[in-house]
């Protein structure tokens, strides 16, 4: 494990073994200091440590909107690029670099003494796979595929919703990305990363109360990772919801409400547009009947639903 990529021995992955770009040229950073003595890794390292360009962790850290809220974790940090780039140059509130190889911790140290940033970054020497993400607002990862998938279950499992995360070239297999951001260096060679909210957990059955409008409802969810789909009943009729978006904790539906004459082919009355906030077993917000004024919801689950997506770790 080099430079925050950790797994199987992978021999001679040059451009594919890691890193993101700080937005200092490559020259201001300082190599070890001489005479200066370094603990080794806990493992033997398993790929080299290939440091990729300043655009492409400027346009990571571009889609995750980082800003003075944020709290930046690199898991796999190699000499600190991101996090330094992402303290000094978008003002994050702080910085934690996390890598398993001694080396790169103390690189990373100095590098942001350098930058004068090292009093917002905390520099753990640490397993990715065993360190603690909860304060996390946005990570940043450069990880090989088959390890992005395997640290998948502990990002849902530690990370808040809304968190954000970016991977530079390689995706969560059956995750898909929220996008995907491109950058081409002056090299040429067009590089890209992946970009995810991790989501609420709305799976299961919720009841209804709102202001007016969609009394009486009970919503069936279903879930797979950010997709949603799911219907609602009212008064023994079944409705489709349509629309339906999870994006962190909000939360957004449609349906159409139906009518009063009775019978299955009752037509709807109109068009209700729900949106809302996630929290935890709660939902609240404003529902739209076509362009009428908006009226409060509320909803509260009563039964969660299974996540058979996330595996025993992450359910």
């Amino acid at each position: 494990f080099v430079g925050g990529r950790l797994g199987i021995r992978i021999p001679h992955l040059g451009a594919l073994a890691r890193r993101a770009a700080l937005a200092l040229p490559l020259a201001a950073i300082p190599g070890p200091l001489a005479g200066q003595e370094v603990a080794a890794p806990r493992r033997s390292p398993d790929v080299h440590f290939v440091p990729t360009q300043t655009e492409l962790v400027r346009a990571m850290l571009d889609v995750a909107k980082v800003g003075a809220e944020d709290v930046v974790y690199d898991l796999g940090c190699g000499d600190g690029r991101i996090v330094i780039t992402a303290v000094k140059r978008y003002g994050a509130r702080r910085g934690v670099c996390v890598d398993i190889d001694p080396e790169r911790i103390a690189e990373s140290r100095r590098n942001a003494d350098t930058a004068g940033v090292a009093g917002r970054i905390s520099f753990e020497n640490a397993d990715l796979f065993t360190a603690d993400l909860r304060e996390a607002t946005v990570v940043t990862l450069y990880l090989l595929p088959e390890l992005n998938e395997r640290l998948r279950p502990k990002l849902f499992r530690e990370l808040r919703p809304g968190t954000r995360i970016v991977s530079n070239t390689f995706d969560m297999g059956a995750w898909k990305p929220d996008s995907t951001v491109v950058a081409k260096p002056p090299s040429g060679f067009q590089k890209h990363a992946h970009f995810w909210i991790i989501p609420a957990d709305v799976a299961g059955t919720w009841r209804v109360r709102s202001d007016g409008a969609g009394n009486g409802y009970s919503l069936q969810l279903e879930q797979e990772f950010q997709m949603v789909t799911g219907t609602a009943e009212t008064a023994g009729r079944t409705i489709p919801l349509e629309d339906v978006r999870l994006s962190g904790d909000r939360l957004r539906f449609t349906l159409d409400e139906p009518g009063g004459g009775g019978g299955g082919g009752a037509a709807a009355r109109g068009r209700l547009r729900f949106e809302g906030v996630v929290t935890g077993e709660r939902v609240g917000g404003t529902v739209r009947r076509d362009a009428g004024p908006a009226r409060a919801w509320s909803a509260e689950r009563v039964e969660r639903g299974s996540r058979p997506e996330l595996g025993p770790e992450g359910s």
